[in-house]
């Protein structure tokens, strides 16, 4: 533990507290004070006064608002770690701070920057203690003893009935919805005279409520307002910059790493890139064209949201079409007021356009479509016995859930696939303007591609589409399987006799589980069909 002669000099400056603070510096471990940049000092000395007013320990005219605007890779979350580790260590009497992060991956952030300031300084983890969702005044002596600072997502999150010491807003132009938890933060810190606000973020879209919030917060002389314009950390290399200029578009480039808002619109893809996608003369496909794999993908909305199915068709190997990929269909449900999505006329729809195209696997978000899903999955069980399709392990309906992996690897594939110019697209008027509204927002696990919400939707065909996409990359890179080639003993052609043996016996348990799940036993009156699926994988 520290003296009580040092405790009260950084109960007393701020700037002495940062100065000897240890962080982590690219796996290394240095003081602040000799780590941070000169726009990092005059960011933390114009809110010093802000947080000793807020926690009791100056009564001195400060001004109490604070937005601050700097690009991607800019110590964002950490400096707000070391503002709220300062906050509640020399409070004076229990705290009620709020954080909110755009989601919870960046909630997480903002508690992993606070545990890692502990772990690196010892004496502040015997003052606070980072618990689940929050950090805490853990001290019993302590005058702030039970103070907390409670972290939550934006898009959970609400800030009705609180009463608030500080609050943190991160990331506040990738916050989600409408900015109505905005409004009752802002609500909310006015109850308290000596409440600290705190907003930071990195430029964001200029038709967007967040621009509203950034204009009035820079024109207001209440509030400290501070912006970036564009790269200025020393730890941020010219070899880095141009790494992500290659690799993301250039209007994103721009938002993110030089700190410029965009005027409207989306800035995942060009106009010139949605467009080359886009043939006038290509029409819907029936199914029945040749050298194409035809996969799906579902987006299920009820009330609020539209309801969206895409088929796509994924080039074979050893064709011309291979690495190509086609729009084969598309169909859009929109909810009207008072009345909501017929999920049975979905899934009879989903039904019939099995039928047509033969669809290899369909790819579902479960927020919604779980139940239609199993269904689903049920009838395609049956129907894959009955035609003698090859068995599989996974199941024919794939749940795609809204995972970090899952969206870095979406938005990677669009961008990738627009950019090798893969698409060939009849004209589609839902798809090409949720196209061109795409937007590319920066979270910890990288990058995803989302869609604003407006009176057309909420991107509801393009989230089908890339559900669709990453299925037809998914089943692209699996081995081909191959039915029928079988030599004269039943067995297929260039496999061992493990892997012989092992398919025949993969394909019995898989035929047999089908059919016990349809008849409630395998020992029933259609043992016939039994007999001729056993022996049309080699079983005798």
């Amino acid at each position: 533990m520290i003296s009580a002669k040092t405790f009260e000099r950084y109960a007393i400056d701020p700037s002495a507290f940062r100065d000897d603070l240890l962080i982590d510096v690219s796996g290394s471990v240095r003081r602040l004070g000799n780590s941070m940049d000169d726009w990092q000092g005059a960011d933390f000395a114009a809110l010093d006064a802000g947080l000793a007013r807020c926690n009791g320990r100056s009564d001195r005219p400060a001004r109490l608002r604070a937005y601050l605007e700097r690009p991607r890779g800019h110590s964002k979350t950490t400096d707000l770690a070391v503002m709220v580790c300062w906050v509640l260590a020399f409070s004076t009497r229990p705290l009620r701070g709020y954080g909110f992060a755009a989601d919870k991956d960046q909630a997480r952030l903002l508690k992993d920057a606070v545990s890692t300031v502990l772990r690196l300084n010892p004496w502040l983890a015997k003052i606070l203690t980072v618990e689940a969702g929050r950090v805490v005044v853990s001290a019993k002596s302590h005058p702030g003893a039970g103070g907390s600072l409670s972290i939550e997502a934006s898009d959970v999150g609400s800030s009705y009935g609180i009463l608030p010491d500080f609050v943190i807003c991160d990331e506040l132009t990738h916050w989600e919805g409408d900015g109505a938890l905005w409004h009752s933060i802002i609500s909310s810190a006015a109850k308290r005279e000596n409440c600290l606000l705190v907003v930071i973020a990195n430029a964001g879209f200029v038709d967007s409520w967040s621009w509203s919030v950034r204009e009035a917060a820079r024109t207001d002389e209440a509030w400290v307002f501070s912006r970036l314009d564009g790269p200025r950390a020393s730890w941020m290399t010219e070899k880095r910059l141009e790494e992500q200029r290659r690799m993301l578009p250039a209007v994103a480039f721009r938002r993110l790493w030089l700190n410029e808002w965009s005027t409207g619109g989306g800035d995942a893809l060009t106009p010139e890139d949605i467009a080359s996608a886009f043939q006038s003369d290509l029409q819907p496909m029936t199914g029945v064209e040749k050298g194409w794999t035809f996969v799906g993908g579902i987006d299920l909305g009820v009330s609020r949201d539209a309801s969206a199915v895409v088929v796509l068709a994924s080039g074979q190997h050893g064709t011309p079409q291979q690495g190509r990929i086609r729009l084969a269909h598309a169909h859009l449900w929109k909810p009207t007021p008072g009345k909501r999505v017929d999920l049975m006329e979905v899934e009879r729809y989903v039904r019939a356009l099995d039928r047509k195209f033969a669809l290899r696997r369909i790819g579902f978000d479960p927020w919604q479509a779980e139940h239609l899903a199993q269904r689903l999955e049920a009838d395609a069980g049956h129907r894959r016995r009955q035609q003698h399709l090859p068995a599989r392990v996974e199941p024919w309906m794939k749940e795609i859930p809204p995972s970090g992996a899952n969206l870095r690897d979406m938005a990677s594939l669009v961008l990738e696939s627009f950019t090798d110019r893969r698409f060939q697209f009849f004209p589609c008027a839902p798809l090409h303007a949720d196209l061109l509204k795409l937007r590319v927002e920066e979270r910890p696990y990288g990058y995803r591609l989302v869609s604003p919400r407006d009176g057309d939707g909420h991107g509801d065909t393009f989230s089908a589409f890339a559900l669709a996409l990453l299925i037809a990359h998914q089943e692209a890179g699996k081995r081909k399987v191959v039915i029928g080639a079988l030599d004269g003993q039943g067995r297929r052609q260039g496999d061992s006799r493990l892997e012989q043996e092992f398919l025949r016996i993969e394909a019995e348990n898989v035929l047999r589980r089908q059919i016990a799940a349809d008849s409630g036993s395998p020992d029933y009156a259609g043992m016939h069909e039994w007999r001729l699926l056993m022996r049309s994988v080699g079983r005798t």
